[in-house]
């Protein structure tokens, strides 16, 4: 029975992360002078983008869990895309968690912009290799393929209510 919470959990991280996100915007809403349209901007770009994306730079660069990710999505493991990825999901989780200490503005911006672009390019990596490859492993087909297309969408939602000319 743990074995299969375990698995159901890491299968499923993300939704936990956007659940994160969700409540922290409400709390920020609440004691903050941000709109609500900027509290659910900065979460999800502190959560969705920073803390989860910085995150799976480490599960994809260090060994064992970089196998076993691979593994999850139905690659091979030990390929140099992995350190590819890590580098990119560091990158962006660097700027997302930064996004979480500054004021909305152009950085904010940039950070959204460029991480909708990554995750959803990724997302639909997912999908191709779904359907031309029929790969259904759960890390590929599952929830973070719907992440990589979901997000991308919250984020330029969120960041066209809460820019000036909205």
């Amino acid at each position: 029975m743990k074995r299969f919470f375990a698995k159901l959990f890491g299968e499923n991280i993300v939704v936990v992360y956007m659940v994160v996100a969700i409540v922290y915007a409400v709390i920020t809403i609440n004691v903050t002078d941000l709109t609500w349209e900027e509290a659910f901007l900065q979460s999800f770009l502190f959560w969705c983008v920073g803390w989860f994306l910085a995150v799976s730079f480490f599960l994809h660069w260090i060994r064992p869990s970089a196998d076993r990710i691979a593994e999850g999505l139905g690659w091979s493991k030990g390929s140099p895309w992995q350190k590819e990825v890590a580098a990119a999901d560091g990158a962006f989780g660097i700027l997302g968690i930064i996004c979480g200490f500054t004021s909305p503005g152009d950085f904010w911006t940039a950070t959204a912009i460029g991480a909708s672009f990554m995750l959803f390019m990724m997302g639909v990596g997912h999908v191709i290799d779904t359907v031309k490859s029929e790969n259904r492993s759960p890390l590929n087909a599952g929830s973070t393929m719907y992440f990589g297309l979901l997000i991308p969408v919250v984020l330029v939602v969120f960041l066209i209510l809460s820019s000036p000319w909205s």
